[in-house]
This record gives C-alpha cells, structure tokens and sequence, in this order.
C-alpha cells in the first residue's frame, strides 16, 4: 500500500490526503528525474535467487520483498496502481494529470482490469511487442508502467513439451536481457522498479528438494535501481 505514496514522492508530486505514507527509506536513497515500472508475472524472490537476471542484481540497490495477502498479478497490480481500495484513484492518472509524460504498455485485456486510459496506453499482442515499445518511450517518459507476461500462454502452449521451469528460466533471463538494454537507453536519473508477481494462476513447476520448499515460501519482489552519471552498462 506504500508504492503509490512513494512513487508520488519521488517524482516530487504531492500525495492526496488518507493515502497510506511513502517508504521513506526508499525516498531518502533515490532524486530520479523519471521512474519505469517493470510488471514481471511469475518471477519473485525464488525466481532471482535461482536464476540469477544478470543485469538486475549488477545494478540493483535495494530489494524490497512486498508483504501482500494476495501475491497474484490482478490484485498485487491493482494494490500498486490504486493503493487502498476505498481511494478514489489511480496513479498513472494522477501524474498525468499534473502534467507528467506518462506511459503505460500494456495487453488489451489489462485496460478493463487495472483501468488504464487509452490516452496514455498501447496494447502490444506479446512480450517482444512490449519491450520494442518500451524502447521508444523510456527515454520520453517521466512515468513509464509495462507488464511482462508471456510465461502463462507459453505455458499453455508449449508446457506438454517443455519443462515449465525451463520455460521460465527462458523467459527470467530474455526480460532481464531487455530491462539491460532499456537501462542504456534511459535518461540519467531514470529510475527503474522492477516487480514480480505470482502470475495470473498457480502452474505447477515440480521442483524437487530444497527447491521445492524454497518456491513454497516465494515471496513477490521489487528490485529497484537508478541510472546514474557516467553509468552505461
């Protein structure tokens, strides 16, 4: 319930009375000129620990875990954006509203779901679609949300012939892969907050062992890091 707050604080705006009070120990550590929302669906703290997204731990400064009593995208997604539920808001309108270059990349299906406006939306038809998009708007925002999803419809589609946990190691290290090159292009002072979520639906990944226990007690994340001066990698 504190990302909405936080995310107003850092982008200097002021945040409407009855919200829940920002992190402020994120607030003291970051000055961003602009900040980029990154939604993975089903990649959390075991998903970072395991697979080990090269380009988010080099350049990661704090690793938020989010208490949440539903880790799920809808809720989670919608907790994020409207903070709580008997607040008459929405933070990408917010910003926009005061006059902030704001983005969001999204499916079609999400528009209805997180009530987002088709003023500041475009609807890609899969992940590659998402990041090619996001490539013309990270340097031209000062708010920019996008959702990864693909892994539940690859799932669906390739899961009786690949392994789903392969399948998403495949997709953990390809996002990371494109986070890395958003991250280059970025302004200075971009500040980037990459979240992870449950998924849509629970899939069964059998893992066996210790990491059967170690995915039981998955918890979502934010990783979050900022672009500064003379950074380029």
């Amino acid at each position: 319930m504190q990302f909405p707050s936080t995310i107003l604080r850092l982008l200097r705006l002021d945040v409407p009375p009855g919200m829940p009070p920002a992190n402020e120990e994120i607030v003291k550590l970051f000055n961003p000129k602009s900040i980029v929302i990154v939604m993975i669906d089903n990649f959390g703290l075991f998903e970072a620990v395991v697979y080990k997204p090269e380009a988010l731990i080099k350049n990661l400064e704090v690793l938020a875990l989010i208490e949440t009593d539903d880790p799920y995208a809808v809720s989670l997604i919608n907790s994020i954006l409207r903070g709580p539920l008997d607040q008459q808001f929405h933070l990408m309108q917010y910003v926009k509203s005061h006059g902030k270059f704001t983005h969001v990349i999204c499916r079609e299906d999400d528009m209805s779901t997180f009530g987002f406006d088709s003023t500041y939306s475009v609807n890609p038809r899969d992940d590659m679609a998402t990041y090619v998009e996001s490539t013309k708007k990270v340097f031209r925002s000062e708010l920019l949300f996008m959702h990864f999803l693909d892994f539940e419809s690859l799932y669906a589609q390739y899961g009786h012939r690949t392994p789903p946990k392969t399948l998403l190691e495949k997709i953990v290290r390809r996002t990371d892969n494109w986070i890395k090159v958003l991250y280059r292009q970025a302004r200075e002072d971009t500040l980037f907050m990459i979240i992870g979520n449950h998924g849509r639906n629970p899939i069964p990944l059998n893992y066996e062992g210790k990491l059967a226990e170690w995915r039981k007690a998955n918890s979502p994340i934010a990783i979050i890091l900022q672009k500064r001066a003379q950074q380029t990698s």
